[in-house]
């Protein structure tokens, strides 16, 4: 059953973000891999996450096999944090998922600097070298802010 992205969370989308994306292979072997891109699509139930199959390739190679994937998005100033969980399938990159990554990518260093990270250490972070995009299937959200609530399920179901 879809989750539908609630007004909070698409607010939450507004700001500078980084991205971890977690699949595994069909033996359960877990891999990771940074987002440096998204885009909510019109359902908001569904959003496309750009990754580099250059620096993450077991990641593309899971997603292709299993069809599983967690986004987890966090807020660098104040660790705000979601996660979200859902089938993915591979898509074509499109410019415009090309320009969902740059905008996140300039987002996040800016955000990143302001927060005293030496930029020639965030440059190796974010890369849109062959980039890939995983359409997720939201199904679940879950608040990942550290405190009492990391772990709870958040968001409503869609019929």
């Amino acid at each position: 059953m879809a989750v539908r992205l609630d007004d909070k969370l698409l607010e939450f989308f507004k700001r500078p973000l980084m991205c971890i994306i977690a699949a595994a292979s069909a033996a359960g072997r877990p891999s990771v891999g940074r987002g440096v891109g998204f885009d909510v699509l019109d359902d908001k139930e569904t959003l496309d996450v750009v990754f580099s199959a250059w620096q993450w390739p077991r990641l593309e190679a899971d997603i292709r096999q299993t069809g599983r994937i967690a986004a987890t998005f966090v807020s660098p100033s104040d660790y705000v944090s979601f996660q979200l969980k859902g089938n993915a399938t591979l898509q074509d990159t499109a410019a415009r998922d090309l320009d969902h990554a740059e905008r996140f990518i300039m987002a996040a260093t800016e955000e990143l600097a302001s927060l005293g990270v030496p930029r020639s250490i965030i440059a190796p972070w974010l890369t849109a070298r062959e980039a890939r995009v995983a359409r997720i299937a939201v199904r679940e959200i879950y608040v990942q802010t550290p405190g009492p609530l990391a772990g709870m399920l958040a968001g409503a179901r869609s019929q």
